[in-house]
């Protein structure tokens, strides 16, 4: 299990490993009841509780939601989610895509968003940040921490979604006639220009594709995605 914003210890921000299991929302019957299983494992061992855990149905889009309420356990088309309630716990997988925790002390607001490149260019952590400011927060008050993702050495893009990447050529690498795109340097490039101040932004630069310890979707291309679990929530 890995930590996230350890400076605060009213929250719980954390994110799975490959020893857990695969924690994805499957659409398979069996692989869900399995996964399911796993999840609820994960929950008791770190002492979440289950019932309050709200789970965002990911698109790879930039749809943002707020929970009012740990009623509803999982948010549809949905790539980020933003809530003050004290107890209930967000949650969103990945296997590449960056998980991205945001923090605004001084008013109590969490908020968990899924980075990959395509939400990335869509503006989802726009669109998470300005969701925080509507619900009274400050860009000032704002603590952010990226979670593992893959990294440029293994993040390949084929040409037909360099169009997608026309701001921001300067984190293209061209090798070997292949082109990488570095995604963490975007957004932390995206975070800074939103008004966040850099010494607020921690980021945990483990490469997904290089863990062995994590799942990498391009690197283990198995027939059913497995994936960890990001979860942020207010004790």
């Amino acid at each position: 299990m890995l930590n996230f914003f350890e400076q605060f210890p009213e929250l719980t921000a954390i994110m799975s490993e490959k020893e857990d299991g695969s924690l994805r929302i499957a659409s398979d019957e069996a692989i869900r009841r399995k996964n399911q299983k796993n999840r609820e494992l994960f929950f008791e061992k770190f002492g979440i509780d289950g019932g309050a855990v709200v789970s965002a149905n990911l698109v790879h889009g930039n749809h943002v939601e707020v929970v009012t309420d740990a009623e509803t356990k999982i948010i549809t088309k949905t790539d980020a989610l933003i809530t003050t309630e004290k107890g209930a716990f967000l949650a969103i997988t990945i296997a590449d895509c960056v998980p991205v925790f945001f923090y605004e002390k001084e008013k109590g607001i969490v908020a968990l968003a899924h980075a990959g490149w395509r939400g990335i260019v869509g503006d989802v952590l726009k669109n998470t940040v300005d969701g925080i400011s509507s619900l009274g927060g400050n860009k000032n008050d704002l603590f952010v921490a990226l979670g593992p993702g893959i990294n440029e050495c293994h993040f390949e893009i084929k040409a037909d979604a360099l169009e997608s990447f026309a701001d921001y050529h300067e984190f293209i690498t061209k090798r070997d006639g292949k082109m990488f795109v570095d995604l963490k340097s975007i957004i932390k490039k995206q975070l800074t220009g939103l008004g966040i101040k850099e010494t607020n932004i921690e980021n945990n630069e483990t490469c997904t594709f290089e863990a062995d310890n994590l799942f990498s979707f391009r690197r283990d291309k198995t027939p059913f995605v497995d994936a960890m679990i990001a979860i942020i929530g207010l004790k």
